[in-house]
């Protein structure tokens, strides 16, 4: 493995290197969802070789390096934010959909990202194993260790096909041989330029050059070196066969047969079924049915991001609200064919819709926000698209409303999408449609992408002559803070985790456990003050109005999502019943019991554990009418000298920063609402029930 003049890197094309559009699909689908969030989106790209490569290079780039190096994936992504993320996505997207690239190659394509995603995953193995101090710097170099060859495969795809023929006869030092001969170079060679380019370290770059070179030669190498060479060795899924493997993993790391291959057909377990959730046929030579509908959907998500930035621009030039509901008329009709949208803004004072006017006559238009009332009410009420030609609602004959709203698009039908921004319902788009549904331009999912972008615009109009102006810049100030709060959010995690990694290596008994254990109760403390900031909007709401328990749920668990469920790894699971009604009862009351249950059950989970919210309506008691909430954890269930005092006043547990007063509040709360709460509990968990009165009529 001689070393290349410089000359013949700096020919390579590497800013274009091609992914599996199973993968685009899914990291577009993660950025375009309005509850995107740096961990789904993370996951995702944490999988592919090529997308985290752009992602590295620019985190170590000069514009945003900040003196050391990023050797890790989620670094990377925190130096880099969720916006900046979401637009590398999106560009390589529509660069592979214009592209020249070959179809052909599919299959190699297919085969590069299991056996590098193989390789990653058994690095992080390997290092947890081996005492690696820095694991996820292991996994990053596994994923990136062959990145060379989708570099001479993207610059010259048909010699590198003949390189895979004849891979396929001889295996080690051959092939590398024979890539010298066709390229001047090899993927080992041009792997560890990469990494150097991107400022990762001469031991990352080491870990490159050498993962094909003779065992002999890399037995007293640095442990990253060494880490790499071995997982790369098990990396193809008929290497546990290969006597030579398991002496690798002998004398690299005193590593016995059997413990080697149950690390690594674990491994292969999660990479299948990681293929199989991304619908990647990874055994099939030829492009299956499914990689045809992948690049399909690749083509119509490309074509959805084009339209939807276009429509973008178009609709930020508004300056006020009139001419912003004339530029959505035009986006309308341009995107879908859809004629004169009409805004409906909703108004929480008097639960209505109304009109956001173009001119004075239609001024007066308020739609009652409840169900079965009409077309557009049913779509803020239930959250999805409704097309007058499908709808189930009214067989017979429409509202009132809907006809004059048909009559006013002009067309012989309407659809109602609803504005969703941050889980909180904006308003609702109506718009003149002249076909069925199956007939008409655009997708659900494009409408309801322009109908988000419709509702941020929306909220960050600078424009306030309209009566719903100040409703508009109190939002606006909202949206904002909630973006602020997201982001900040995503170090805390971040940070908070690697301080666990760190109190778990440096064991129990060390001396600076006291001085992490403060480090974190600080952090959490930022945590809880952030989510205060993100709450105070209920300060400033009526007591006593209607309100829509699923909707505080979901508010709620979208907040703790990003921070307290983050940092104790927890899963929390919803079963809301869509048919409840909304209540004349306390809103702040109904919140703080939420939150007390949530909080309750957080602490007392284990990592991993899981809290289950369920929601009902029809509940009866003796004669009269409830709501039921469940809120059920599968943690190590509540002492039996705890649970006979329950619901009293007591010393807190939990250590430093809790009252002990939580569930005391909750009883209160409840019983000021002519409610019930119950609790059971044991060694499989426990479970609060919760009964408030029926107040949907008075």
């Amino acid at each position: 493995m001689a070393d290349q003049p410089a000359s013949v890197f700096e020919e390579l094309r590497v800013s274009k290197l091609p992914t599996l559009p199973h993968l685009l699909v899914e990291m577009l689908h993660k950025c375009q969802s309005e509850t995107a969030n740096f961990q789904a989106i993370s996951s995702v790209i944490s999988k592919d070789a090529a997308i985290s490569s752009r992602v590295i290079a620019l985190a170590n780039s000069s514009f945003y390096a900040r003196g050391s190096r990023v050797s890790s994936l989620d670094r990377a992504l925190m130096v880099l934010g969720t916006e900046t993320i979401k637009t590398i996505v999106i560009t390589a997207s529509v660069q592979q959909f214009f592209s020249s690239f070959n179809t052909a190659h599919t299959y190699f394509l297919k085969q590069f990202w299991r056996h590098n995603l193989t390789c990653a995953l058994l690095c992080r193995q390997f290092a947890l194993l081996t005492s690696y101090p820095h694991p996820e710097e292991a996994y990053l170099t596994g994923l990136l260790h062959n990145i060379g060859e989708l570099v001479l495969d993207s610059n010259y795809p048909d010699e590198f096909l003949q390189v895979l023929v004849q891979r396929e006869e001889q295996q080690g030092l051959a092939s590398i041989e024979y890539e010298n001969e066709v390229f001047l170079t090899n993927h080992c060679d041009v792997g560890a330029w990469l990494v150097s380019q991107w400022h990762l370290g001469q031991f990352t770059a080491d870990a490159l050059k050498f993962h094909h070179a003779p065992l002999d030669s890399v037995l007293d190498a640095h442990h990253l070196v060494k880490i790499i060479y071995l997982a790369s060795t098990f990396s193809d899924f008929g290497s546990l066969s290969q006597h030579a493997n398991y002496e690798a993993a002998d004398q690299l790391f005193d590593l016995s047969p059997s413990l080697t291959r149950e690390i690594v057909s674990g491994v292969y377990e999660e990479v299948e079924k990681i293929a199989e959730s991304l619908k990647i046929d990874i055994d099939s030579e030829v492009e299956t049915e499914s990689d045809k509908k992948q690049r399909i959907k690749l083509a119509e998500q490309v074509r959805d991001v084009s339209l939807l930035q276009s429509a973008t621009l178009h609709l930020s030039s508004a300056e006020e609200l009139s001419s912003y509901c004339k530029q959505v008329q035009e986006s309308s009709e341009l995107l879908f064919g859809f004629k004169n949208a009409l805004v409906f803004l909703q108004d929480e004072s008097t639960n209505t819709l109304r009109l956001a006017s173009l001119d004075q006559s239609e001024d007066s238009i308020a739609i009652t926000t409840q169900s079965e009332r009409s077309l557009a009410a049913s779509a803020a009420l239930n959250r999805r698209i409704i097309f007058s030609f499908d709808q189930q609602l009214f067989s017979k004959q429409l509202p009132v409303v809907d006809q004059q709203l048909i009559r006013l698009t002009g067309a012989s039908g309407i659809v109602c999408v609803p504005m969703i921004v941050n889980d909180r319902l904006i308003g609702v788009i109506v718009m003149g449609v002249s076909t069925p549904p199956h007939n008409a331009s655009g997708s659900d999912r494009l409408l309801n992408l322009f109908a988000t972008e419709v509702g941020k615009q929306l909220l960050a109009l600078p424009g306030k002559q309209t009566k719903t102006g100040d409703e508009i810049e109190a939002k606006a100030l909202q949206h904002r803070l909630d973006e602020i709060l997201h982001e900040a959010n995503n170090p805390l995690s971040i940070i908070r985790n690697y301080l666990q990694t760190l109190s778990t290596k440096l064991g129990e008994k060390h001396e600076v456990q006291t001085e992490l254990a403060i480090i974190k109760e600080e952090i959490d403390r930022t945590g809880q003050i952030l989510m205060r900031l993100k709450d105070l909007e209920s300060d400033s709401v009526e007591s006593h109005k209607k309100t829509d328990v699923n909707a505080e749920i979901r508010s709620l668990v979208q907040l703790y999502e990003s921070s307290l469920f983050l940092t104790h790894d927890i899963q929390c699971r919803l079963r809301l019943d869509d048919h409840l009604h909304q209540q004349n009862t306390n809103r702040n009351a109904i919140r703080q019991v939420i939150t007390n249950l949530i909080k309750n059950s957080a602490e007392a989970l284990n990592r991993g554990g899981i809290i289950d919210i369920r929601t009902s309506g029809n509940i009866n008691v003796n004669g009269k009418d409830y709501l039921e909430i469940i809120v059920e954890d599968n943690g190590p269930g509540i002492p039996a000298d705890i649970m006979k005092n329950i619901f009293r006043p007591v010393s807190s547990t939990k250590g430093k920063g809790h009252s002990g007063l939580g569930l005391s509040i909750t009883k209160n709360l409840i019983n000021d609402l002519n409610g019930s709460v119950s609790c059971r509990s044991s060694a499989a968990g426990t479970t609060f029930q919760i009964l408030i009165p029926d107040n949907t009529n008075r």
